[in-house]
Parts: C-alpha cells; sequence; structure tokens
C-alpha cells in the first residue's frame, strides 16, 4: 500500500490531488487539505535525504510548484464560492425560506455572528 502512495507522490498527480482537495475544501471543509499540503511540502523539503542517496531526487515534488498550486486552488476555490454566492444570491435565499430546518439554521447562525462574530470567523 505504502508503495502506491510513494507513486503518486513521486510523479504530477501529487499537485492535482493537492489543488482538487485545496479547491474542494472551499466547499466542504472536512476534507484534509491542509494535511495533505503539509504532507506534500514535507516529503518535498526532505532533500537530506535525496542529498544522502535515500530518496531519489525525481520522486520529491518541487516545493514552489506546490506552493503555487496550493495558493491558486485556495484563491481560485474561495473566487468560485464567492462567484456562486453572489449569482445565486435571490434563489439560494428562496430555497432557504422554503426550508424550515435551513431558515432556523440562517437564524442561529446570524444571532451567532452578531453576539461574536470575528472570533466565530477566526475559530471556523
Amino acid at each position: 500500500m505504502w508503495e502506491s502512495v510513494g507513486s503518486l507522490e513521486a510523479g504530477p498527480w501529487i499537485y492535482a490531488m493537492v489543488a482538487l482537495s485545496v479547491l474542494l475544501d472551499v466547499f466542504l471543509p472536512v476534507l484534509p487539505s491542509g494535511v495533505l499540503v503539509i504532507t506534500a511540502a514535507t516529503a518535498a523539503a526532505a532533500g537530506t535525504g535525496a542529498s544522502a542517496g535515500q530518496v531519489p531526487p525525481h520522486a520529491l515534488p518541487d516545493i514552489l510548484a506546490l506552493t503555487l498550486c496550493a495558493a491558486t486552488a485556495s484563491v481560485l476555490g474561495d473566487l468560485v464560492a464567492y462567484r456562486l454566492a453572489r449569482r445565486g444570491g435571490a434563489r439560494l435565499d428562496r430555497a432557504i425560506a422554503r426550508s424550515r430546518r435551513l431558515s432556523s439554521a440562517q437564524e442561529r447562525l446570524g444571532e451567532a455572528l452578531s453576539r461574536g462574530g470575528g472570533a466565530l470567523v477566526v475559530l471556523a
């Protein structure tokens, strides 16, 4: 099993996995994108193993490309979420108004933000 994980890390798939994970993390915050980025960056920074001959240099992701990939995916995810919320605002409001459960959740969120919004946003 670890060999297959190593082969994903060695190829260009690691960049696609990091980008997709960070992009989807905007919509599904339960995804462990932070763990994936840190793991890939740790592997990229493991230049000591490569220089000692323990790890082949081509098996390590490039730290600059990894950083750019994660940052770009994060910005794109935020822009897509903003765009969806801006375009679908009226439709989203109508959908929330039709559901008693969603209306209740929206009211609770509004109350929580009015009481201590800054701390809630930082904590989230």
